[in-house]
């Protein structure tokens, strides 16, 4: 007989998805199994599928490495005939269900007020609502033919300024700013573009100042200046169609 006392759940991995999910089931306190190559064995994996027989609704969750996540399941987990789901924002994986977070996850842990804030790009609605009932977290369908586009978009969006914020502080700590003025400059742009997202622009490309532009790229390293001219040609391009 198929009870709720087993746990329902088995989060494979010990990465930084992996450990926020650790984190995310105990502030909600459910009951989970989890395992990792670096701690254990293939026998206690495999000890830990077969427990979850036992469950009323067996769920394998795969916060591992996308070049992993078809190999795994395949000869690990398919054979069970559990529920299975990846957390990779590009990748499209047979018989495995998907559920990426649209966040970033550093190696601080999050509380529970943020984590329930925190939305999915999932391959069904029902079925995410249905296999996590406990998790009040939004969730949106993402078709699996836009996975591509709507990844690389996350790693534009959410990567690329981190490069070029830290490129830039390294320079404006060559010029004794403190990093506390480039912070407050960083986080109240990012406070605007939030507001308004369309008009929070300002400074030299938004007034077409040329001049300015000009001595902007004559005081730039070779690479920075790369940088600064892609995207006034990206930004001409994209928005004033010039």
């Amino acid at each position: 007989m198929k009870t709720d006392k087993t746990p329902s759940y088995l989060i494979i991995g010990n990465g930084r998805v992996a450990k926020h999910l650790h984190s995310y089931f105990d502030l909600m306190k459910v009951p989970f199994l989890s395992w990792n190559r670096r701690e254990n064995s293939e026998s206690q994996l495999l000890s830990m599928l077969e427990a979850m027989k036992e469950a009323a609704s067996p769920i394998v969750l795969l916060p591992i490495k996308d070049s992993a996540i078809q190999e795994f399941f395949d000869k690990h987990i398919s054979r069970f005939n559990y529920t299975a789901y990846h957390f990779s924002g590009a990748s499209v994986i047979k018989n495995v269900l998907s559920a990426h977070p649209l966040m970033t996850f550093g190696h601080e842990l999050y509380d529970s007020d943020f984590y329930k804030k925190i939305f999915f790009a999932v391959s069904s609605k029902s079925n995410f609502k249905k296999h996590f009932p406990f998790l009040p977290n939004p969730a949106f369908e993402l078709h699996n033919d836009n996975k591509p586009l709507y990844h690389a978009l996350c790693v534009m969006s959410g990567n690329f300024p981190n490069i070029l914020w830290n490129s830039c502080l390294n320079v404006f700590k060559s010029l004794n700013i403190p990093q506390e003025a480039a912070f407050l400059y960083l986080q109240k742009t990012l406070e605007n573009f939030c507001k308004d997202p369309k008009n929070s622009l300002t400074g030299p490309l938004v007034r077409n100042d040329k001049d300015t532009i000009d001595k902007n790229l004559t005081a730039l390293s070779p690479n920075m200046r790369d940088v600064y001219k892609a995207f006034v040609k990206f930004y001409f391009n994209q928005f004033k169609n010039v």
